[in-house]
Order: C-alpha cells, then structure tokens, then sequence
C-alpha cells in the first residue's frame, strides 16, 4: 500500500481509532461530523484492503503508519522477557 494514497486526515482518524476513540470523540477531536468519521475510516479501511475497522488498523500497525510497531515484535525478533523471578535468569543472583 503506498504512504501516498491515505490523506493525513484518514491517518489522524484511523491513529484515533487505533487509541480506542469512539467515532463520535474521533469527530470532536478532529472537529468534523461524525459522518464524515465514517468516511473517512471506511476509506482508510478500502486502501489498507482490510476487511474491517480493527483489521485496518492492524494492517496499519504493520505497515508503520500508525507508529513504530511495539518492541520486540516482528518477524526475526526474539521476544522480550524480563530478567525478575519468573525471567530467563530465575534463580540466578543478579549481575550489577
């Protein structure tokens, strides 16, 4: 999907949605009509090719419009573990 096709718009409404904004507090925030919310989301959701609002925004997520994807999480990235009690360290003494 090219960067060039989803207007600012759509991406400040989809970043909104991603927050977990109702329409209506999408609307009050970008100051426009909860109709136009509408639009402009089911137009995001089209261009990503998502199926639906929360596919889109996960197709957004990976393609990095809605920000850097959370740490550790990709493809050929180990996935975090805290080095506490219940770490990959448990019963070591801890190294300063």
């Amino acid at each position: 999907m090219s960067r060039a096709l989803i207007t600012e718009h759509e991406l400040a409404a989809l970043r909104l949605l991603a927050q977990g904004r109702t329409q209506v507090e999408i609307a009050r925030t970008l100051r426009i009509r909860p109709e136009t919310v509408g639009r402009l989301l089911n137009r995001a959701r089209i261009l990503l090719r998502a199926r639906t609002l929360p596919h889109a925004v996960a197709r957004g997520c990976e393609a990095g419009l809605l920000g850097p994807p959370p740490h550790g999480h990709g493809a050929g990235q180990e996935e975090h573990r805290p080095s506490g009690p219940d770490g990959p360290n448990r019963g070591q003494e801890p190294t300063d």
